[in-house]
């Protein structure tokens, strides 16, 4: 038997032009899926994840890899697992070299898996193995990105009503309905990997740029692991920063082609909050002979008027920027393309 591949150090995730495959996978080595297993949190029973995994891919017959993703903070965890990897076939250790997210740890896990198909796997209990085949069979059928989502879920209901209150989120934000972003497992082709752009630090980004790109996102129930603990309660800074993370994706999402419709529509409501108070104020001078010298209401009606205006601009300075720099830059994304004259380069002249 052959010893796991350890990489150390930073790692990005795959991008156009990249190699798409390590040596053993040119040489037709290629299993048909990759099990990205992750660490980038304070992981309950990590090892014992990874036993039940690797236990269940062995029995199961799939052709597999296994792939081991430690964040910076976690590479004491490798020690542990060196003794139960030993000797086995077909497994990866990829160790960054600082903290930097878990969804930097699942792109450089990405970026060394062989497999045909990608599928993540959380190091914590929450979803059973067997789930996997309900993931590959999706994708196989043509999904280019797969959600998986906990149907009966056993855990609290601080935790249900958080999940659900944030799917909302998600949904109101990105137009994009989603009924359990937040499960760690997902399954993605290898192709479509590539070309998810880069962004954020969590895993939930991940289908939201997926769909923002064009690409078939569907979800699939996935059976959840009974040992997962029903009480999971993260700091208000993660959930803060999971929010303003949220908001700032939807703007991306929704608004990168257009910047003047946000910056316009919010620039056009300040303006005219400040004429309507300007026009009440001058209404008050001539008729009601009212003093305008000593009143504060004045310099807030100049604010908000100067304030509209300068937003306008800044969203017509975003158009401007898009023109000079984008403008030849493809907006769209072909599905399918059939006829004697389809290709890149378009009808041949005659």
């Amino acid at each position: 038997m052959s010893e796991p591949v350890l990489r150390k150090g930073s790692v990005r995730g795959p991008e156009p032009g990249d190699a798409p495959l390590p040596r053993e996978a040119e040489a037709g080595a290629r299993p048909l899926v990759s099990v990205v297993l992750f660490c980038s949190q304070r992981e309950v029973k990590p090892l014992e994840v990874f036993e039940d995994l690797h236990a269940w891919l062995a029995s199961s017959g799939l052709d597999h890899q296994i792939v081991i993703a430690l964040d910076g903070d976690r590479r004491s965890l490798y020690e542990r697992f060196r003794e139960r990897i030993a000797g086995l076939d077909r497994i990866e250790v990829v160790i960054l070299n600082s903290r930097q997210g878990q969804l930097a740890t699942i792109r450089a896990g990405m970026a060394v898996a062989a497999g045909r198909y990608l599928v993540t796997y959380p190091a914590y209990p929450q979803v059973q193995p067997e789930s996997i085949p309900t993931v590959l069979e999706m994708l196989q059928k043509g999904a280019d990105y797969v959600v998986g989502y906990r149907g009966r879920r056993r855990d609290s209901i601080f935790n249900r009503l958080a999940s659900r209150l944030f799917n909302r989120f998600v949904r109101n934000a990105t137009g994009l309905r989603f009924r359990d972003i937040a499960c760690g497992m997902h399954g993605v082709q290898r192709g479509a990997m590539v070309r998810i752009p880069n962004y954020g630090d969590n895993q939930v980004f991940l289908p939201i740029l997926a769909a923002r790109e064009g690409m078939k996102v569907r979800e699939i129930e996935v059976v959840q692991n009974p040992d997962e603990p029903r009480l999971r309660v993260f700091s208000p800074a993660v959930y803060l920063r999971r929010a303003l993370s949220l908001v700032t994706l939807a703007f991306l999402v929704r608004f990168t082609q257009k910047p003047l419709r946000p910056f316009g529509a919010l620039g056009v409501a300040i303006f005219l909050v400040g004429m309507v108070l300007s026009v009440i104020l001058v209404y008050q001078r001539l008729f009601g002979n009212q003093p305008l010298a000593d009143r504060p209401m004045l310099l807030l009606a100049l604010l908000l008027v100067t304030a509209g205006i300068q937003v306008v601009i800044l969203g017509l300075l975003g158009e401007l920027l898009i023109y000079l720099h984008f403008r030849d830059q493809a907006t769209y994304r072909v599905d399918e393309e059939t006829g004697e004259d389809a290709g890149p380069d378009g009808p041949p002249s005659s």
